[in-house]
């Protein structure tokens, strides 16, 4: 049903795909001897490369847009196709896959663009952006969860009568 858990957690993912295109998912500063500084900011909209706080290069990121795009749309169906839980479990599976895909492309993303690329150049909101990721992966899977519960309770309940 539309007023379960499974339904907020839904509303989270919605959230968190849309706070990670707004917030600098990766944020690496690499600081040379020259005093040279160097600043790569990747999130799911676009990467931009910064040397002493100019902007050098900027692209546009068409395929995370398009799979973020694509997890949206997916936890909104899933959330509105409450009355069969067969098709929403189906369809949470599927989400699940376009998630594992949108975290998979991000890191190839990351190595691609951003040479030497180590975790102990992260700023604090690289930690903040890559926990979002993972736990938007675990809420998917609570929601197939908690569905597959009312499925089953929904079945053991046709059974007795």
């Amino acid at each position: 049903m539309i007023q379960r858990i499974q339904s907020v957690f839904l509303g989270i993912i919605v959230l968190i795909v849309a706070t990670l295109c707004s917030i600098s998912v990766l944020h690496l500063v690499y600081v040379t001897p020259e005093t040279k500084t160097s600043e790569y900011v990747l999130n799911l909209f676009y990467f931009n490369k910064l040397e002493n706080g100019i902007l050098l290069e900027s692209h546009l990121q068409i395929g995370l847009i398009l799979i973020a795009s694509i997890v949206i749309g997916l936890s909104i169906y899933i959330l509105m196709n409450f009355k069969n839980r067969v098709r929403q479990m189906m369809f949470t599976q599927i989400n699940m896959v376009a998630i594992i895909a949108l975290i998979a492309a991000f890191a190839v993303k990351a190595y691609f663009f951003i040479p030497d690329f180590s975790s102990e150049k992260m700023m604090m909101s690289s930690i903040i952006g890559i926990a979002l990721m993972m736990f938007m992966a675990y809420l998917n899977v609570r929601v197939f969860f908690l569905i597959k519960k009312d499925e089953d309770l929904v079945k053991s309940a046709d059974r007795i009568r």
